[in-house]
């Protein structure tokens, strides 16, 4: 025994070993694959169209490492030069020499880690290196992908496109409002009298705006409830523009003009009390942040009590006068200013200071399955979709990076990144201005003359007779067509 365990390597070793020559064998497959449909391209291309001029090699990062590919550049009638085997396999496209799976996991690899510790998993999991500034790259570019989404869909509702509201049912929808404050980096500027040097100026922090909505809460196992049909939207900018933002996407989502109530839930901040009269919804003071301050400002527990029963008791005239006479009993100039802090804050609330059911707000009956409750639960979502990655990790952002992630986390741990991308129709192909043609003139196919439907016709000599050469030429193209290739 003691000679096959120095002659055998350990499991470690051998699953390494096994998982090196696994990767080696798929890169050597994908490699004939890329070889293969290069010269079905090859033979079914437009030829009058696109003339071969020579062929070149580069390298892709995917989930089996670095694959080399050599493939044809075409010489276009129309003028200007294409490799179309990238063209068809959307390489180049969205991010660069990267393939679509692995940019998934490097996204979410960084998502939940820092940029070096995600791009050390991936280059483990993959056997390639991938750098931190790699990452973050991959990283921002699918932010910028999301951003042009939201830009995309404002362009639409603005010409008001139809088929673009969404049909979620929300026969009441539920929403909740807060700040999170986020360390932002420093900014760079020239030093006076310095030229060509520069000194940092430290920025702060800076609030993002957090908005989340949902239909209900469903149970799940025992007493605990889960947020039905949950989004979750971040942004910086100002109030104004995170609130329109914010309702576009929901109206995307939700059949909005359905819904009966708007029930709204924030800290008394003055840009939530401005988003709930705008759309005529039912605003109320999140309970968590009206009990905290009154603990906050009362230090006598049993003045705390006393207040806080006047709340429940619903008793709004009765609460703000008891912290009238405490003000007046105040003895330090300390305790008096925060119970002053307090009256103006329950002041300014409280139209909003009780929640929709202390109010008696009456609510049709929900769906099956579903159950209305009292909100509250920003803070939560705040720590899983903000806070723990973005804060208390002695790291700073910059405004668009901070964008970025928080929109990425937002809708990740919501509704998901693949339905974030495919809320919308494509763009429509830039139209050429540069000429006006007649209709007896127009080209067949507008756009850059290139069109796709030539990739899935048929194979040459297909229901016909075939001579010898013939059946050579199908034999070289491996008699498989297009459309049946497992990656298309």
């Amino acid at each position: 025994m003691k000679k096959i365990t120095e002659e055998i390597l350990d499991f470690k070793s051998i699953e390494k070993k096994v998982f090196n020559f696994s990767m080696q064998i798929g890169r050597e497959a994908l490699q004939e694959e890329f070889q293969r449909l290069d010269l079905e391209i090859m033979a079914l291309r437009d030829t009058s169209e696109y003339r071969a001029v020579n062929s070149e090699t580069r390298v892709i990062k995917t989930l089996m490492g670095e694959v080399p590919y050599t493939r044809r550049r075409y010489k276009k009638k129309s003028g200007g030069y294409v490799f179309l085997l990238d063209k068809v396999l959307g390489i180049d496209k969205d991010y660069g020499l990267v393939s679509e799976n692995l940019a998934e996991q490097i996204i979410a690899e960084c998502a939940d880690k820092s940029f070096r510790k995600a791009a050390g998993s991936i280059s483990n999991l993959t056997g390639q290196k991938v750098s931190a500034m790699g990452a973050w790259g991959v990283f921002q570019q699918f932010g910028e992908r999301l951003t042009n989404q939201k830009e995309r869909l404002a362009e639409l509702q603005k010409g008001g496109a139809e088929g673009q509201l969404g049909n979620l049912p929300c026969q009441i929808l539920f929403s909740e409002f807060d700040d999170v404050w986020l360390p932002m980096q420093r900014n760079k500027r020239l030093a006076k009298g310095t030229p060509g040097k520069t000194k940092r100026k430290r920025t702060g922090k800076k609030p993002i705006h957090v908005g989340t909505a949902y239909t209900g809460w469903r149970q799940s196992e025992g007493d605990k409830h889960r947020l039905e049909n949950k989004f979750a939207y971040a942004s910086f900018g100002t109030s104004d523009e995170f609130v329109s933002e914010f309702e576009m996407l929901l109206r995307h989502r939700f059949d909005m003009d359905g819904a009966e109530h708007w029930i709204m839930n924030g800290d008394g901040a003055s840009w939530i009390r401005a988003a709930a009269e705008s759309n005529d919804a039912i605003l109320q003071l999140d309970p968590f942040h009206r009990s905290r301050a009154v603990m906050r400002a009362v230090a006598d527990k049993r003045d705390r009590k006393a207040l806080l029963k006047l709340v429940g008791d619903k008793d709004i005239q009765g609460a703000l006068a008891f912290i009238t006479e405490l003000i007046a009993k105040a003895t330090d100039e300390q305790s008096r200013k925060k119970l002053g802090e307090l009256f103006t804050y329950f002041y300014s609330n409280r139209n909003s200071l009780l929640t929709w059911a202390e109010r008696g707000i009456e609510l049709p009956d929900p769906p099956e399955g579903i159950v209305y409750r009292n909100l509250g639960t920003q803070e939560s979502s705040n720590c899983d979709l903000i806070t723990q990655r973005m804060k208390h990790r002695k790291g700073s952002w910059s405004e668009n990076g901070a964008n970025n992630m928080a929109k990425i986390r937002c809708f990740r741990n919501t509704i998901g990144l693949d339905t974030a991308l495919g809320i919308l129709p494509p763009p429509p192909p830039p139209m050429d201005k540069s000429a006006s043609l007649s209709a007896a003139k127009s080209p067949k196919y507008d756009g850059n003359g290139y069109d796709a439907s030539w990739l899935f016709a048929k194979m040459p000599f297909d229901q016909v007779s075939c001579t010898n050469g013939r059946n050579a030429v199908r034999g070289l193209l491996k008699l498989k067509p297009l459309t049946e290739l497992s990656f298309i």
